[in-house]
């Protein structure tokens, strides 16, 4: 890849949550981070939850054999190649037909 032009992936996307969490670890959170910050840390809720995720995730690996992450990183990947190979392609033949003329 190039030194300004990065090739966007699926896997950049992001998705919303939303997720219930007591008060007392929610508010612990929060004191954490903001004390982490003063001291030239950083925590983000975003962070730690996607760690969590991936964290159960491979647990669950470990347990069943199965990779859920890389099944769907695999999928996401071939739809992201179909979409954007396509339209590429167009692009391409668009291109050098019209530097013909």
């Amino acid at each position: 890849m190039g030194k300004y032009v990065t090739k966007n992936q699926k896997k950049d996307e992001k998705r919303v949550v939303s997720v219930r969490i007591r008060r007392p670890v929610f508010e612990a959170f929060k004191g954490a981070s903001n004390a982490a910050k003063e001291i030239g840390y950083s925590m983000s809720l975003s962070g730690v939850f996607e760690t969590a995720m991936e964290d159960a995730i491979s647990e669950f690996k470990e347990i069943s054999g199965i990779d859920y992450k890389d099944i769907a990183k695999t999928k996401l990947d071939k739809n992201w190649e179909s979409q954007y190979s396509a339209r590429t392609s167009k692009k391409i033949s668009k291109g050098k037909s019209q530097s013909k003329d």
